[in-house]
């Protein structure tokens, strides 16, 4: 059962740094057997996923909202929506339907009611557009109306992020004003260099040839507010946009993440995995890849151990 004061969560960040893809990923990847009815919900507001990269993440076959249908277990129901009143309409009914999962992507891309004319689906002309605080205005009053209407249902929430207006130095903070931090359980940053010299590179065939290319980035990311836990806390992992692997690398994620719990042993630059020691973290993770066995014990090891 999910803890009812953990119910909102915002995830927010740069571009190409797996909020969309991996979001849906570790969604489609929760048994069911941890859900009340296996439902799982995606609100794509943006509209530009790739399916062929959707596909790639093992994403479930897409369908429209249509309540009759809800009952389908285990699959992952798409809803397009533009505007915050769409979101909340759709989100409010998702959750009547005890849907355990909503996942809005992204909230920065909703159209706040200062765009259309008044109790109308027509736009305005851009000038007519320009009020400080809309979007901010709008999502107060949704993430208010989403907390009330929420019994039992895990909302994340991405946004996109924006510099702060009136700092002295590069602050960024998640677009929707400071309600929906302030709603959320926990806001999660993320953040990625995009220097050549920090960029993941990998042979990727081209043609005949094989060609050195960057195919993932270290992403850095940090609870930056935490309501039912300490925040700051702060991690790594690595993120994949083209090769064999696509998306989050669970492969070097369960090597830190069992070297952290004390199943892997690190000294200086050497690994040591299973009786077997490697120098370099490049070198532990190439013969974990090739040991898929290694890797599922030692998952198996890190979740009975926690």
């Amino acid at each position: 059962m999910k803890n009812l004061l953990d119910l909102i969560k915002e995830l927010y960040g740069p571009k190409a740094l797996s909020r969309t893809l991996g979001t849906r990923t570790n969604v489609v990847r929760i048994p069911s057997s941890s859900l009340n009815r296996y439902l799982k919900s995606s609100l794509n507001i943006e509209g530009a996923s790739d399916e062929a990269i959707l596909d790639a993440y093992g994403e479930m076959s897409k369908l429209v909202v249509d309540v009759p249908r809800m009952n389908d277990s285990e699959k992952l129901i798409y809803s397009p929506a533009k505007t915050v009143n769409d979101m909340v309409d759709v989100a409010t009914k998702l959750m009547e339907a005890e849907v355990d999962i909503i996942v809005v992507d992204s909230i920065s891309a909703l159209l706040p009611a200062i765009y259309f004319e008044k109790d109308g689906e027509e736009l305005k002309s851009l000038q007519d557009t320009k009020q400080i605080g809309a979007e901010a205005k709008d999502m107060t009053h949704a993430v208010k109306m989403l907390n009330y209407a929420n019994k039992n249902t895990l909302l994340v929430l991405i946004s996109q992020q924006r510099n702060q207006l009136g700092s002295m130095h590069a602050s960024h903070i998640p677009t929707g004003g400071m309600a929906v931090k302030f709603f959320s359980s926990t806001v999660i940053k993320l953040w990625s260099s995009e220097a050549e010299a920090n960029a993941i590179k990998s042979g990727v065939k081209v043609g005949d040839k094989i060609i050195e290319q960057r195919v993932g980035r270290p992403v850095n990311w940090i609870i930056d507010y935490n309501k039912i836990g300490p925040p700051n806390l702060s991690g790594q992992y690595d993120f994949y946009f083209q090769g064999e692997v696509i998306g989050v690398d669970r492969v070097g994620e369960a090597l830190d993440v069992g070297e952290m719990c004390g199943l892997v042993e690190k000294g200086g630059a050497w690994y040591t995995v299973s009786g077997e020691r490697f120098q370099g973290r490049a070198k532990a993770i190439e013969y974990l890849k090739a040991n898929p066995k290694v890797v599922e014990k030692l998952i198996k090891d890190i979740y009975a151990k926690y």
